[in-house]
């Protein structure tokens, strides 16, 4: 090697030395960041919007967090899709405060249940085994202190209204029983109380001032009201102000909230005469989270302090709390300007890499170049005796090329369309298919449908009619002749014949659907005219459910079986249909065999599965097939999981079985769960 040729090299090496030194900077300083989960119920009260805004602080402050924020808008059914979301994008550690005690309970139990930890704040759901941590002041506590302050600031006789927040949320039902049992039983008041009304407002100051106002219309002879939060608290004095009446009326209510439309201001300005510092419980979330992710002991139950806040203190307290707030929004204003400049200091070091990387290719190149200049020089001889040879081989290879490229593109171009068009293809016949959610309407459920080519003749069928008394559901699964185009087309000609046959014939027996179906396939493609032999195999259940509990299946197919786990006797049992085919220009103008209906009573919890041929037949490395036995096992192995993890299930002994083999053909299993 020459002396330019080492240089060369030298400098290529060093060049892509420090590229990797780059590389190394950007990365070798990463810290572990936690995904924390934010589901909040709502944030339409002064109090959530502080305890979001807090937990998003000190998440900044914590510095290795990224905390992702819903919100349920007071919705419980909103809250479990946000907190089942949260769970399928994979965060770490899930901080809840739910909309009610129930209904959340099972979406934290299925995410506790997948080993993330979940803490809750401020509301307690009732499966206590299902997290990690509870979080908030004890709203006992608090209706017993506001009890203490109206007994202090009232008359001798106590005639109040209570302001109620949402009906199921724990801080309503514990604030109300508080209070309630603190003038009961006269434990900590000496004053006679009486309850002369109760009005539900949602915690929503809106709400407070419209009921208040409405109550005043009919009766104005009450001297206290009790509020469950400051908002319907402040909405209520608004409407009792605008009466003229405040001056013998005391208001008192529950958050103290540090800001301009906040419960602190509102005893400040006289609007209400007191209220009770909640707590959010943001700078114990973030603490305890950490400790959890990091593997550090914490404490499973935290009790927040609470403080009574009336005209004497309120000032000083707003002045101390709204300092914090203060701080918090410009250390979000801060976290965002960092992340932006961050943001821009990444893309340059990107940029500056990227030269240095061009540069060292540069290098590189030069190398080459100058190598085959070198040897070019010394044959240059050579070279020239054999100029015109090369230059009738060249224009010959040139003419070629410019022909490959041709036919090269005029097949890519063909590829692409034919690719495109089978996609769409895919689009409108999953468009045609029933929905997960349009299933679990009716059943739990599981699907698994994996086309062989983009686009299957396999299809799954659902419908189901609501009368009085009765629900009657519809659930085939159908393997058409072919796979791919052919056979997607066969299966849009299946699902539109259903169609007509179940919504506008009105034809609801298994049976007499198959007939019909079978009818129609030979008449639409002509199997009496022409050499089609295109048809269809099936399984076809109808699920009827009584409102007194009773349950019943009807079935029939066309060489296809159902099978049932049998939830009382623990056995999965096969029931055979039909050797009978839908379609076919010769397989049935001499059949003998009929569709038949065949009925069986269900129970709740029993489990059907309807599947085509297509696992059965799939082979592995060593040429042998899955088969419906294999997966009857595998049905009945996992028959205890919840249904969508039996389908994981399955899926997982199908793919260890076939491993890198090819999809022989459609492949669909159905799975519903009776309720």
């Amino acid at each position: 090697m020459n002396k330019q040729s080492v240089i060369i090299l030298t400098t290529t090496i060093l060049l892509l030395m420090v590229a990797f030194t780059a590389v190394m900077c950007n990365s070798g300083n990463d810290e572990k960041v936690y995904r924390i989960g934010l589901s909040q119920c709502a944030d339409d009260t002064q109090w959530r919007k502080q305890m979001t805004r807090r937990l998003r602080a000190n998440a900044v402050q914590e510095g290795n967090i990224e905390l992702i924020v819903t919100n349920a808008d007071n919705s419980s059914s909103k809250q479990v899709r946000d907190i089942d979301s949260l769970s399928s994008i994979g965060i770490d550690l899930l901080l809840v405060s739910p909309n009610d005690v129930d209904s959340i309970t099972d979406a934290i139990r299925r995410i506790h249940n997948k080993g993330i930890p979940v803490i809750e704040i401020d509301r307690q759901t009732s499966d206590s085994t299902s997290f990690s941590c509870f979080i908030g002041a004890n709203n006992i506590h608090i209706g017993i202190e506001a009890a203490k302050l109206a007994d202090n600031m009232c008359p001798k006789v106590v005639d109040f209204v209570e302001l109620y927040g949402q009906k199921t949320a724990s801080a309503t039902i514990e604030r109300s029983r508080g209070f309630n049992e603190a003038i009961q039983y006269r434990q900590f008041t000496n004053k006679k109380f009486n309850k002369v009304h109760e009005l539900y407002c949602n915690f929503s100051a809106t709400e407070g001032y419209v009921k208040m106002k409405n109550l005043l219309e009919t009766d104005t002879n009450f001297n206290l009201v009790y509020s469950h939060n400051d908002d319907m608290a402040i909405g209520a004095s608004r409407a009792i102000r605008e009466k003229g009446i405040k001056h013998k009326i005391f208001i008192i209510g529950i958050d103290a909230v540090p800001s301009e439309e906040g419960g602190i201001l509102a005893v400040y300005n006289r609007e209400m005469d007191a209220t009770i510092l909640y707590p959010n419980g943001s700078d114990e979330a973030i603490e305890t989270a950490m400790k959890i992710l990091k593997g550090q002991p914490y404490e499973r139950n935290i009790q927040l302090a609470t403080l009574p806040i009336d005209t004497n203190n309120a000032f000083g307290l707003y002045k101390q709390l709204n300092s914090s707030k203060e701080l918090d929004e410009k250390l979000l204003k801060q976290d965002a300007n960092v992340k932006s400049m961050v943001s821009r200091i990444s893309t340059q070091n990107n940029i500056i890499l990227l030269i240095i990387i061009m540069l060292a290719g540069a290098f590189i190149l030069i190398s080459v170049i100058f190598r085959l200049y070198a040897n070019n020089k010394k044959q240059n001889t050579i070279l020239c005796e054999q100029t015109a040879e090369i230059l009738a081989q060249k224009e010959e290879l040139e003419s070629q090329s410019v022909y490959l490229s041709q036919i090269n593109e005029a097949l890519r171009r063909s590829k692409e369309n034919t690719l495109g068009s089978i996609r769409y293809a895919q689009t409108i016949q999953t468009a045609m298919l029933p929905t997960t959610s349009d299933l679990d309407k009716v059943f739990k459920s599981f699907v698994i449908y994996l086309p062989k080519d983009i686009v299957s003749g396999d299809f799954y069928y659902f419908h189901y009619i609501k009368y009085d008394e009765r629900e009657v559901d519809f659930v085939s699964v159908i393997d058409c002749t072919g796979h791919g185009v052919p056979g997607a087309f066969m299966s849009l000609i299946g699902i539109n014949l259903l169609d007509q046959i179940i919504k506008q014939q009105f034809i609801h027996s298994p049976a007499e659907i198959l007939d019909e179906l079978n009818r129609n396939v030979r008449k639409m493609l002509r199997q009496e005219e022409t050499d089609n032999d295109d048809g269809m195999e099936a399984i076809f259940c109808k699920v009827e459910k009584w409102s007194d509990g009773r349950r019943r299946l009807t079935y029939e197919g066309a060489k296809f079986p159902v099978h049932r786990y049998n939830s009382q006797s623990g056995e999965i049992e096969t029931y055979k249909t039909s050797r009978k085919g839908i379609g076919g220009k010769f397989r049935n103008r001499e059949s003998a065999v009929t569709f038949t209906d065949k009925t069986i009573d269900l129970n709740i919890g029993d489990r059907l599965y309807m599947t085509s041929d297509g696992i059965g037949d799939q082979n592995n490395y060593e040429r042998k097939r899955y088969t419906i036995k294999r997966l009857l096992d595998a049905i009945k192995d996992s028959v205890k999981m919840d249904i969508d993890q039996q389908k994981n299930h399955i899926l997982n002994d199908l793919n260890n079985f076939k491993g890198d083999c090819d999809q022989r053909d459609d492949i669909t299993v159905l799975g519903v769960e009776i309720v």
